[in-house]
């Protein structure tokens, strides 16, 4: 049992070492190449679009939720009781759906909060690396 968890904690710390945007955001884009940092910069813009995307469906998901409920109010109130339990069931399929959703692009994107962050820090680091490289 304790190999097992052992090996769970290594396996997340490697996951976690291994992701440059998350050690970008911890210890800066000094150690990087600058090859390297254009490819991260692209691959940021790139989940940011992604996870910018998902955050949106979620949030369609979640403004459902009143809307499932007014037609179960609207059905229930023309008495077509078909509709109405169809409606409301609906409401928490779709709570359901938003919240593991949420906690699907929180693990999938770790870094999408601090996105901006991290992004101005190596945009920052490049333009530094610029100006640097036109006084020699």
């Amino acid at each position: 049992m304790k190999d097992l968890l052992l090996q769970r904690h290594l396996r997340r710390i490697e996951i976690a070492g291994n992701d440059d945007l998350l050690l970008i955001m911890e210890f800066g884009a000094d150690a990087y190449g600058t090859k390297e940092l254009r490819a991260l910069l692209k691959n940021a813009t790139q989940q940011k679009i992604k996870a910018g995307r998902w955050q949106h469906y979620l949030f369609l998901t979640g403004f459902s939720i009143p809307v499932w409920t007014a037609l179960a109010i609207i059905a229930a109130a023309f008495e077509w009781q078909l509709f109405s339990i169809s409606f409301l069931s609906l409401v928490p399929l779709s709570l359901l759906a938003a919240v593991l959703g949420h906690s699907w692009l929180r693990r999938t994107f770790p870094v999408f909060r601090d996105i901006h962050l991290v992004t101005s820090i190596i945009q920052q680091e490049l333009e530094r690396r610029r100006k640097d490289a036109s006084i020699y």
